[in-house]
């Protein structure tokens, strides 16, 4: 869960927004429909739901932090859902699953994933040469499932730069 809360501060910077999201995201090339998961364990426990209109607010505002100042203009959308599983994980798993076939299909490329026997995490980017369009997180286990995901045209070097500055301990 540490993991989550590092890319969603990562991202979001010092901005507590929460606001629904734009209809408009879900024709992005970097936008993952998560929202299934409530028909089986009700509403998220944890449900951040940032939007374009308040990422531009935030990215106008004065940031500390060049470097994730200029991260934080390229993102237009930031959703983290946690919903907790009480140990039935069979549809949580499932859903990532279904996920992941749904996101290979659109080319996205898979930068990590472990398999535990208690936890299952996936981690994918659609990207062009230059900018990551998307990212998202998928992290399942007997306590909770995690959906992440960015959208935004982010670059790299960005991305790094505010990893490394953050110091980044990533405990999957």
């Amino acid at each position: 869960m540490k993991f989550v809360y590092v890319i969603t501060a990562l991202l979001i910077g010092s901005f507590p927004a929460w606001a629904g999201g734009d209809e408009n995201l879900e024709s992005q090339p970097g936008y993952v429909d998560f929202g299934k998961l409530a028909a089986d364990y009700g509403e998220p426990r944890v449900m951040v739901d940032i939007n374009e209109s308040l990422l531009k607010l935030a990215s106008a505002m004065k940031h500390d932090d060049p470097v994730a100042e200029a991260a934080l203009q390229n993102i237009e959308s930031v959703r983290v859902h946690v919903y907790d599983t009480a140990g039935d994980v069979a549809a949580a798993a499932q859903h990532m699953q279904d996920v992941s076939k749904v996101l290979g299909d659109l080319n996205w490329e898979q930068i990590v994933r472990v398999r535990e026997s208690s936890k299952k995490v996936d981690v994918y980017v659609k990207h062009s040469e230059d900018v990551i369009h998307g990212l998202t997180v998928m992290k399942v286990d007997g306590e909770e499932a995690v959906f992440v995901n960015v959208l935004g045209d982010i670059k790299p070097s960005e991305l790094s730069m505010v990893m490394t500055r953050v110091n980044m301990d990533v405990n999957l």
